[in-house]
């Protein structure tokens, strides 16, 4: 049977690891799990480039795959956009734990993750797959576990790192695991970071940064026996700080409005947000027989602001967004004759609630959304080079909204196909159909007491998304040890797009098309490693005839990796984006922008670890494409800048 399938579906279509080699030719005596794989449905970046980078910001982490951006620079404000879809579209988990897609509040974001926990990041880049559902693809993070620390038979051990940014923020992070039992493993982690106002490439001073991030993850595992684990686990994540009332917006638009509406210039919100995530997982894996994982899951979402009635709704508003659920995922394998069937099929079931308060007391009606799933997918394996992967998905969606009660049942279905040509070369496709039922309010908005009619006539999101193209893998090329290509041509299309008019009712618009080009090549030879890789999207909102605010201008990236010595380690990645025009009223300016850093592990300090780097070398000033960019009628350039040049450390010792 075949081990790879079972764990991956057809959707998943991670073809490489960059320093698969260099790990292999001079891998040091020790276990290094302190970092993260990033891996995508159009490739797998490898994990010491990514610790390499010291990611601060989600950004750091995804900027580099084809067809993914983060938009905003704050830190409550990072918002992941795939091919041009919003976070609120797409099936986020943290550890099986499914996060709220209620947007909170539409000048910062919803999802706030610490990317120095995380083991692994799977990413769908689109919906290919019936498994997660939403419009736009799914994102799976999970954090590390204690056990992944442990090696030579310790029983126990700590890690303490220390962190320092020029422009301009320290931090520090204190990480205990170890062994409780034979059988039983636990981690506590805790991370600080203390954020100062930083400066763009232009030497601009942005302020209403200053803030406290802290996290806490604590995680306990059983193994029952060979094949079964239980896990708990609990994630705190805090955010607070003296921030401008619109995040995303620069200082000068932020000062200018709010003299506009008679507040002094310099008006800043103390704000904190708080995510509490509990998890408790089940895992059973017989190997290629069976692997079910199954997760019951609360997570809640904390947002309150001290407005000094500035918007004149009062002086402390807050806001609370719950999900709560279970979902569980088996795949398992069928052989008859020389058919290979690989079943991936599950369910899921989740509960969100919003509330708003202003002093107190409530802010518009609390609303409710219940979604029960049902899916089974199957990659048949005919033997001869083809594999087939029919899908379908049932779901029941239900909301008690405040602009729209909905009661909805809906079946979607997918196809893909690969064919291997040869050994190294195989070609793709597939078609998915999408379903997203009417979104909750946005619980943070003004207009949420505004809404007087609901609209019974709503009707939810529906769509396809196609894809094309080929991947090609061969070992001994251009003198290479190995290379990798993969390409696709893909067509989103989603139809009744929802929104509100003039007088607040939530109202279907339209439908909107997306057409976009993904590609990677991957050259790997011996110590060094390059990945280059391109995206292109042209959207277009069909019914005002305009692109999507989200589009992005034609996007490559350079990575480079090379283990000089078994202690050192050097990166280079660079990011080349061109102009974009397409969006009414908004000139995006195009960049380039380039990283390098380098990590030191002294074998005769053996635990110590030094990672130094410098990113945005040239101090450059640039916004990325999914930020807010343009001017904000009179009240100016409300751009927002990434920060300038910023010299790195960190220290770490593992004990």
């Amino acid at each position: 049977m075949n081990r790879k399938i079972l764990l991956s579906s057809i959707a998943s279509l991670a073809i490489f690891s960059l320093n698969a080699n260099a790990q292999d030719t001079k891998k040091i005596n020790s276990v290094d799990v302190w970092e993260t794989e990033i891996v995508s449905s159009s490739l797998n970046l490898g994990k010491d480039s990514i610790e390499t980078k010291q990611a601060d910001h989600l950004s750091d982490l995804l900027r580099g795959l084809p067809g993914v951006d983060v938009g905003g620079s704050h830190s409550m404000n990072n918002k992941i956009i795939i091919r041009g879809i919003k976070d609120e579209d797409i099936n986020i988990t943290i550890d099986g734990a499914k996060q709220p897609n209620v947007d909170m509040f539409h000048h910062q974001s919803t999802l706030k993750v610490n990317p120095d926990i995380l083991k692994k990041v799977n990413i769908e880049v689109g919906a290919n797959s019936v498994v997660h559902g939403e419009l736009g693809g799914s994102i799976e993070f999970e954090t590390k576990d204690g056990k992944d620390f442990l090696e030579n038979g310790d029983k126990a051990g700590a890690i303490v790192s220390t962190k320092y940014n020029s422009n301009d923020s320290v931090g520090a992070s204190l990480a205990t695991y170890g062994k409780i039992t034979d059988n039983s493993d636990f981690f506590i982690y805790y991370d600080q970071i203390e954020n100062e106002n930083w400066k763009t490439g232009d030497g601009t001073k942005e302020k209403g940064r200053e803030g406290t991030i802290k996290n806490l993850l604590l995680k306990y595992g059983i193994d029952l026996d060979d094949t079964q684990r239980v896990s708990f686990s609990y994630d705190r994540l805090e955010d607070e700080g003296d921030y401008h009332p619109r995040p995303n917006f620069s200082t000068a638009v932020n000062e200018a409005i709010n003299v506009a509406r008679g507040a002094p210039a310099d008006l800043i919100h103390p704000t904190e947000y708080i995510r509490n995530t509990y998890t408790l997982k089940h895992t059973i894996d017989k190997g290629e027989n069976l692997l079910i994982n199954s997760s019951l899951y609360f997570n809640e979402m904390d947002l309150t602001r001290h407005e000094s009635n500035s918007n004149k709704r009062g002086d402390v508003f807050n806001a609370v967004v719950e999900n709560k659920g279970f979902s569980t995922k088996a795949q398992s394998n069928i052989n008859y004759k020389d058919i290979l069937n690989t079943f991936t099929y599950g369910f899921s079931y989740d509960v969100q609630t919003s509330e708003v308060t202003t002093d107190g007391d409530a802010y518009g009606d609390d609303e409710e959304s219940k979604t029960f799933a049902l899916f089974i997918e199957d990659a048949i394996d005919f033997n001869n080079g083809l594999i087939l992967t029919p899908g379908i998905r049932a779901t029941k969606y239900k909301l008690d909204g405040v602009v729209a009660d909905v009661s909805e049942k809906e079946i979607t279905y997918s196809l893909a196909a690969e064919y291997a040509v040869t050994d190294s070369l195989s070609l793709l496709a597939s078609h998915t159909t999408l379903f997203k039922g009417a979104p909750m309010q946005e619980v943070f908005a003004s207009y949420r007491t505004r809404a007087t009619t609901q609209n019974s006539n709503i009707k939810s999101e529906t769509g396809y998304n196609n894809e094309v193209g080929f991947k090609y893998i061969k070992d001994n090329v251009l003198g290479a040890d190995n290379i990798g290509i993969l390409t696709k041509y893909y067509v989103t299309k989603i139809n009744d797009d929802i929104g509100f008019d003039n007088t607040y009712k939530m109202v279907n618009l339209g439908d909107t098309k997306t057409k976009g080009i993904e590609a990677s090549f991957a050259y790997n030879l011996h110590d060094f490693n390059a990945l280059f890789t391109y995206s292109r999207m042209d959207s277009e909102v069909l019914y005002t005839r305009e692109a999507l605010e989200q589009e992005t201008g034609d996007t490559f990236t350079l990575g480079l990796n090379y283990q000089a010595t078994p202690e050192v380690g050097l990166s280079w990645q660079s990011i080349f984006v061109k102009d974009e025009n397409d969006v009414k009223d908004i000139e995006k300016e195009g960049y380039h922008v380039h990283d390098l850093a380098v990590k030191y592990i002294p074998k005769s300090i053996k635990g110590l670890k030094v990672i130094a780097g410098i990113d945005n070398i040239f101090d450059k000033a640039y916004a990325s494409h999914s930020s807010f960019q343009g001017d904000l009628r009179a009240f100016g350039d409300a751009t927002d800048y990434e920060p300038g040049r910023n010299f790195k450390v960190t220290l770490s010792y593992k004990f």
